[in-house]
């Protein structure tokens, strides 16, 4: 669906710009802010409800819900303000203007029906050939095949013969030599784990490169947990993952 100046791209999880043709593969906060918003136009969603995603428990803190909307407006541009609003003490709304037709006043003539004549009826069924020809002619527009992203999954043990699958995920051509590495490191980390419920981490890197997303995905106690960490570097040569880093960070809960 179109959204201003970009497309939406549902079922690929991607914004368009329709100017420049450039496409971002919506990061999961991204995607589920925007879904939501999709799906109640003209509403304003507080941000507590925007932390759930459309389940029934918070999937996301509150600074991930604000970081979202900047993104996305950052990626519309000018008009990402205008489009998704912020309302005072209620929240986020999608405003999507429709275009509205003042209707005519329709006059109604009565319809004389009569036999029509012979060489109307020939003149009809000419048209009516000649029509099914091209439609049988004419060829049918190629059917556009939704874009994958390309996923590799590396399996790992944990403590108590834990086991965890740990997915590289890519839309674009880019380094993908950087994330086996940071693959190869997170995996080291979570094989010392005496205890974690995590199932399953995904990494994926944003459109211009300078984004790390690590989405985390497990249950506990029978319910489903995730848990997000959206790193940013800058250089010419991003490594996003430091050992400092893996040291202050508790990645086994």
């Amino acid at each position: 669906m179109r959204l201003g100046s970009v497309h939406f791209h549902r079922q690929q999880a991607l914004l368009e710009r329709i100017e420049d043709g450039e496409r971002w593969p919506l990061p999961r906060a991204e995607f589920l802010v925007l879904t939501q918003l999709v799906d109640h136009p003209g509403i304003p969603l507080s941000k507590e409800r925007l932390r759930g995603g459309g389940e029934a428990e918070p999937v996301m803190s509150g600074s991930a819900v604000v970081k979202a909307v900047f993104t996305l407006r950052h990626f519309i541009g000018d008009e990402g303000t205008a489009l998704i609003q912020t309302v005072p003490g209620k929240g986020y709304r999608l405003a999507l203007e429709a275009e509205k037709e003042t209707p005519q006043p329709v006059t109604r003539t009565p319809l004389k029906l009569g036999r029509p004549s012979q060489p109307m009826a020939f003149g009809l069924i000419a048209v009516m050939a000649v029509v099914a020809g091209l439609l049988w002619w004419w060829p049918m527009p190629p059917v556009i095949k939704p874009i994958l992203p390309k996923q590799d999954v590396l399996e790992i043990v944990s403590g108590q013969n834990h086991s965890i699958s740990i997915i590289r995920v890519s839309a674009v051509d880019l380094n993908q030599d950087l994330l086996d590495e940071i693959r190869l490191k997170l995996a080291s980390k979570l094989e010392r784990c005496p205890q974690t419920p995590w199932q399953r981490l995904f990494l994926a890197r944003s459109n211009d490169g300078q984004v790390l997303n690590l989405t985390f995905q497990g249950e506990e106690d029978g319910r489903t947990r995730l848990r997000n960490f959206k790193i940013s570097d800058f250089r010419s040569e991003p490594t996003f993952v430091s050992p400092q880093w893996l040291e202050e960070v508790n990645l086994c809960d």
